[in-house]
């Protein structure tokens, strides 16, 4: 029967690596006690768009009036579509 390895040095070193803590504010991170003094967790610092937060929260960003635009285009017979660059734009999206 095998035995699981509780205690190893690469396994110290990977759950060291493994366990971040989130960064929560613009207060530099807290030193953390490690199990080696000689490596060091350096804690990432990201900031996220209010444009990404809208998306991250499921909120449309929808440009209206290029919509109104379109919508008056489309409605007059102004706007035409070039159905072979459409298909190919579809067919490149999907690769």
């Amino acid at each position: 029967m095998k035995g699981i390895i509780s205690s190893h040095s690469a396994l110290n070193a990977y759950q060291r690596q493994t366990a971040v803590d989130p960064v929560a504010g613009p207060q530099s991170p807290a030193p953390r006690e490690s199990a080696s003094s000689s490596s060091s967790v350096r804690a990432a610092r990201v900031s996220i768009s209010d444009e990404a937060r809208a998306l991250a929260a499921g909120e449309p960003t929808i440009d209206r009036a290029k919509v109104d635009r379109l919508r008056s285009a489309l409605q007059a017979g102004g706007l035409k579509f070039d159905s072979q660059v459409v298909a190919q734009r579809m067919i490149d999206q999907g690769e």
